[in-house]
């Protein structure tokens, strides 16, 4: 049974000051009170300086990194600088929109030893509201109401999600050479392979106001399509057996290389898909073996594609 002293809240953040007392605020605001840790990554300002008088008094441990650590790596570093069993991640430009959130998903962790991993029902809010949620299109648009319902997923979506940490430390943590883009699905891979369980709890709501990535620039080599291209070769080899890796990086590979035709930038692809495959042999390939397999089958895991 995991307890209020249980539970911490992490929050990376750059040059972002109004998101960040946003999510901060709504983490206070909770029925149960939980330790915040927020990183710092490398912003241009000095983010608690900026704001840290408007939280006197509250349990915020601030901690700042002075170079780029990427998605994986921040994640990493707020783990290590936090305590609790139950990690709470949210993005610096999303915030809860239920003041019991914190307390739901601590009666939910305790409810069974199996589940590790949770995924919110993640609001996005954009030109026009929509749903970040971790289910195809086809199967959104095949499951009525699905947003509403309690399942078993194979994967969740970063910008706000709970992982054990026990779990979290038995498979290493995120992949800090993935840097930005598919942590999420690389994580989630190991966790299933460990026979644990990843839900999607639509009782946890979070609104997501997205921002510009930090990393997507038009003067950077290594963008979000960079990383996107890269990524994928690694995180599919790492995790799938031959045959699904053949087909799905044949697939993606086609789908990336038409997008960069399409968007002029086809020396990226490949200067992309050349350090994704040359890296190979830094990662270990360790296959989804049947009972994972049988795990993503039912839980509308993507093999194929």
């Amino acid at each position: 049974m995991f307890t209020e002293k249980d539970i911490t809240v992490l929050i990376a953040t750059k040059d972002r000051v109004e998101e960040i007392q946003r999510a901060i605020q709504s983490s206070l605001d909770q029925t149960i009170k939980a330790n915040i840790v927020v990183l710092d990554d490398a912003s241009e300002i000095n983010i608690r300086e900026q704001i840290e008088d408007k939280f006197k008094g509250q349990s915020i441990k601030w901690i700042r990194s002075d170079k780029p650590s990427g998605v994986a790596g921040a994640r990493n570093k707020l783990v290590e600088a936090s305590e609790g069993s139950v990690m709470v991640f949210l993005d610096d430009d999303a915030y809860f929109v239920n003041k019991d959130s914190l307390e739901k998903i601590l009666i939910k962790f305790s409810s069974s030893e199996e589940i590790a991993g949770m995924a919110f029902k993640i609001i996005l809010r954009e030109d026009s509201d929509g749903l970040q949620i971790p289910f195809s299109k086809l199967k959104r648009f095949l499951t009525k109401n699905i947003q509403d319902i309690e399942s078993g997923v194979s994967y969740y979506i970063g910008a706000g999600h709970v992982l054990l940490r026990e779990t979290f430390v038995k498979v290493g943590g995120y992949d800090n050479d993935l840097f930005y883009g598919l942590e999420e699905l690389d994580i989630s891979s190991e966790i299933i392979k460990e026979n644990k369980k990843i839900i999607y709890y639509p009782e946890i709501e979070i609104i997501h106001e997205p921002k510009k990535s930090v990393v997507d620039k038009r003067s950077k080599l290594k963008d979000e399509a960079y990383y996107s291209i890269r990524n994928r070769i690694w995180v599919s080899y790492k995790h799938l057996p031959l045959i699904y890796l053949i087909v799905h990086l044949s697939i993606w590979c086609s789908f990336y290389f038409i997008k960069s035709v399409i968007n002029f930038k086809l020396l990226k692809f490949f200067l992309a898909l050349s350090e994704g495959f040359s890296k190979l042999n830094t990662k270990n390939r360790n296959p989804f073996k049947l009972k994972a397999l049988k795990y993503l089958k039912k839980n509308n895991g993507r093999l194929w594609y």
